[in-house]
């Protein structure tokens, strides 16, 4: 979010602290609206201000309005909305208001889901919005989340698409064009085995002689035979027909949420 060269505020936790710091904040004078700094007065990157509506006190990073602080009820019943944005700035100035209770894990890094908000020790995938709500013990998170798919490679039906698609066969025909001295691989200058998505591998072999051709075409001479055969059989672990889905309604742990974003790489 445009630079992290930015003072970052003190923590607010509460809808009373944010309406008593928004208060004490003078707007800069000559503007058209009442902008007021949160943190450093000569920056005003980042702002609090009061809704005259709702008079819920808000957050804005640039032009995001990050933090919502519910004017609705009392106390510990005042909610807290978060707005993510995948940006380290944006996780920074969270930390800074809302650490160690709400830590963000907002980033484009992993395909999905890459929007992950961590309150009371569960992470959870939050991609429009987290509401959360502090605690005489603790805080938690009380709308926003939506369950995690993450696959994993079932074996039994990584063996039976290989058996569907072709690939045994494929073999076959390769290695008794091999033995008769017809090796049909055109490739002749690549030094690593060719990098298949799961859509090619699937799609050529299942397309029978013609789309053996195309595979063996773009298989190098170069390279052992082994390590191009692993670079398909591979492909066709990754695709859909070999996965099946295991839905979580958060992770306890950051290495856990880690784990399932590199999953969901892998096989996206």
């Amino acid at each position: 979010m445009f630079g992290t060269n930015m003072e970052l505020p003190n923590r607010i936790l509460s809808y009373k602290e944010a309406h008593s710091k928004w208060a004490s904040i003078k707007p800069i004078r000559g503007r058209s609206t009442d902008v007021r700094p949160l943190a450093r007065r000569s920056n005003d990157n980042l702002t609090i201000r009061r809704d005259e509506d709702s008079h819920d006190i808000v957050v804005t990073l640039y032009y995001t309005d990050i933090i919502r602080y519910s004017a609705d009820g009392d106390g510990y019943n005042n909610q807290i909305m978060l707005t993510p944005y995948p940006s380290s700035l944006t996780n920074r100035t969270m930390w800074s208001i809302l650490g160690p209770h709400v830590n963000t894990y907002w980033s484009d890094q992993y395909k999905s889901p890459g929007l992950i908000t961590e309150v009371g020790g569960r992470y959870y995938h939050t991609p429009r919005y987290a509401v959360v709500q502090p605690l005489e013990v603790g805080w938690k998170l009380v709308d926003g989340a939506e369950p995690i798919n993450v696959p994993y490679l079932n074996r039994k039906e990584g063996r039976q698409a290989l058996k569907d698609t072709g690939y045994y066969k494929f073999k076959l025909w390769f290695e008794t064009l091999m033995r008769l001295g017809k090796d049909p691989r055109s490739e002749k200058w690549r030094g690593l085995p060719f990098d298949w998505t799961p859509s090619q591998a699937v799609q050529y072999l299942t397309e029978g002689e013609t789309g053996w051709a195309e595979i063996a075409g773009r298989m190098s001479r170069v390279v052992e035979l082994k390590r191009e055969l692993e670079s398909l059989r591979s492909a066709v672990y990754k695709s859909e027909l070999c996965h099946d889905d295991l839905t979580y309604d958060y992770f306890t742990s950051y290495t856990g949420f880690q784990n399932a974003m590199n999953q969901i790489k892998r096989v996206g």
